[in-house]
């Protein structure tokens, strides 16, 4: 072969293989770059500790509900907000006239910019799930209870707000002898009364509970179920805005050895659910689970979101926001250690939950003690993500709620 053939071959060889080298980088997941913020603690210095945070963003606005002990054994659920990055406003209870402990709120903003919260109130075994909203003008309405049996004990709400403007609201509790989980909904502005949504046959102690609603006003229902030695996850949904709810799925890897729990979920378009939970293993090894469903039914097989070498992971939080382009970003965010607290990592998808090409970002780091950060919560908008959690500052001190605003970009 004479030699400037042979040259012109390895020339036509080397550009061939650059474009397959272009070709296997385009295929890649992409990537989402976060940029983490500082963390303001609320209250900035409380005389007790302040835990259990919810936030929910409108762009603008991050609106914070948390407990606040109260010196003795109680806590108050209170909500606050700030603008930007200005400073918190005082804090306003949602319920001034209770007397018992309140706890674990969980809250969900209408397109009118009304609040909803819901929480628990009074102590095991006696607990009630009441309900209170906050509107765009600043006005908090009366505490009711939405509880199925007063004086029964109820625990763990969760609440969403549809795009129709309905509330769905699930718990967890009892209906006579027997472990269940409870759905309440709206209809106009009444909510309808509580049902049991059925669990399946050899099931029992349903807990933790999630809802969520996708853009066809689907109704997705989520929690932890005990079957034999290990708790599977199942879901179920309503093709009638939770009307009525179908027959309870199989579950998540129901023939897995792990016990899986803490369930939750974000809803997008058209049957399209991802869903996150928490799974430990016969070695107590415990690692966070990521799957999704596009068809409202049958999930992928789930796959390893990460493993803890910290002592567990806990506490997983989820949300979604569709960009213009169409690009559907979810992110979750979990507390990778010990039940006493640990780091508040933060993970990225931009394709709906099916890929998470970045490393976790830590939210937590440099804003407050390691070992200390639990009980994370997350919102997005458009190119911020939220995240709120409990710790304990840097240096010592009493145990506040912290939010970071941080910025994402999708490259």
């Amino acid at each position: 072969m004479r030699p400037h053939l042979l040259w012109l071959l390895c020339l036509g060889v080397l550009a061939l293989s650059a474009c397959g080298k272009d070709d296997e980088k385009d295929d890649k997941p992409k990537p989402v770059n976060i940029t983490p913020g500082a963390a303001l603690g609320e209250p900035a210095s409380p005389a007790n500790a302040a835990i259990e945070p919810v936030v929910v963003y409108d762009g603008t606005r991050t609106h914070l509900v948390y407990c606040q002990n109260d010196g003795t054994a109680n806590h108050n659920v209170v909500y606050t907000q700030r603008v930007g990055a200005g400073p918190y406003a005082t804090p306003a209870p949602l319920f001034p006239g209770s007397t018992n402990d309140s706890r674990r709120p969980h809250a969900a903003m209408d397109a009118a910019g009304t609040l909803h919260v819901v929480w628990v109130e009074g102590t095991a075994p006696n607990r009630d799930i009441f309900y209170a909203t906050r509107s765009s003008t600043g006005v908090i309405s009366t505490a009711t209870n939405l509880s199925n049996t007063p004086g029964g004990d109820e625990n763990n709400p969760r609440i969403h707000a549809d795009v129709a403007g309905r509330l769905h609201v699930v718990w967890e509790g009892t209906s006579g002898l027997t472990s269940a989980i409870f759905y309440r909904r709206t209809v106009g502005s009444i909510f309808t009364a509580a049902q049991v949504l059925p669990f399946s046959t050899s099931g029992i102690s349903g807990e933790m509970p999630d809802v969520g609603a996708d853009s066809d006003q689907h109704v997705y229902v989520v929690w932890a179920e005990s079957v034999g030695p290990n708790r599977v996850v199942r879901m179920m949904r309503s093709d009638d805005n939770g009307a009525t709810f179908n027959n309870v799925g199989a579950g998540i890897a129901v023939g897995g050895t792990a016990d899986k729990s803490e369930p939750r979920i974000a809803c997008g378009g058209l049957g399209d659910v991802v869903l996150t939970f928490v799974a430990q293993n016969t070695a107590g090894d415990r690692a966070l689970f990521v799957t999704f469903t596009r068809t409202g039914g049958t999930f992928a097989n789930p796959g390893t979101l990460f493993t803890s070498t910290t002592g567990g992971v806990r506490s997983p939080a989820i949300a979604r926001f569709k960009q213009t382009s169409g690009e559907q970003c979810v992110m979750i965010a979990c507390n990778d250690g010990p039940a006493g607290g640990g780091n508040i990592l933060v993970f990225a998808s931009r394709d709906g939950g099916a890929n998470w090409p970045n490393n976790p970002v830590d939210m937590s780091a440099g804003n407050s003690q390691p070992a200390t950060n639990r009980t994370p919560a997350i919102a997005m908008d458009d190119n911020e993500v939220i995240v709120a959690w409990a710790a304990q500052p840097t240096g010592g001190g009493v145990v506040r709620t912290y939010t970071s605003a941080s910025t994402y970009t999708l490259p």
